[in-house]
């Protein structure tokens, strides 16, 4: 609710700007209004990016559950020992969140050389799914690939704890794009 209250505010902001006639010269509340638009986008921006974080329905209750969640995620996605001497429940959220991100972004280095796709393949899904959750292509990891016929292949992708299965050809041409972990 909050966060749509956010988007909602920060639209109204951005078309009240908009709708402004341009002028070579800026006045004091114009500079302002400027500003705090940028400012409310910025912040959406930073809520959005943990989105694909939280799972399960998990979200922080208040700034300090954030930051342990944050601290944990960031132990687990670098792969630094779990802290029990400081932990929390917030802490092992975050920790458990990071630790399987960490993984996702590992998926390539252990898939043989048999069951990689061909980089266009690959791309093409990337930039489907980026697109798909509103994210850049290099927050996708691609997770498995297999090839269910010639020059066509299931590629697994993941962002944060979301999947998707692009059906594509070795042109990068996306045939198909389902949700879930499927393979």
């Amino acid at each position: 609710m909050r966060r749509s209250f956010s988007f909602l505010a920060a639209a109204a902001l951005m078309v009240g700007l908009i709708a402004q006639p341009a002028s070579a010269k800026m006045s004091d509340k114009d500079k302002a209004a400027a500003a705090a638009a940028a400012i409310a986008i910025l912040g959406i921006a930073a809520l959005a990016h943990g989105d694909h974080h939280y799972t399960g329905g998990y979200e922080p209750d208040d700034g300090d559950a954030a930051a342990e969640f944050e601290r944990g995620y960031r132990d687990g996605v670098h792969g630094y020992a779990y802290n029990e001497y400081r932990s929390t429940a917030d802490y092992a959220q975050g920790y458990q969140a990071g630790d399987h991100e960490r993984e996702n972004s590992m998926a390539h280095r252990k898939s043989v050389a048999d069951g990689r796709a061909p980089a266009m393949a690959n791309q093409g899904c990337a930039r489907i799914v980026a697109q798909n959750f509103g994210v850049s292509s290099h927050h996708v990891h691609i997770t498995k690939a297999l090839s269910p016929a010639k020059h066509e292949w299931l590629i697994e992708a993941a962002v944060g704890h979301d999947y998707l299965v692009c059906r594509m050809r070795d042109t990068g041409e996306v045939l198909d794009v389902t949700g879930g972990k499927r393979l």
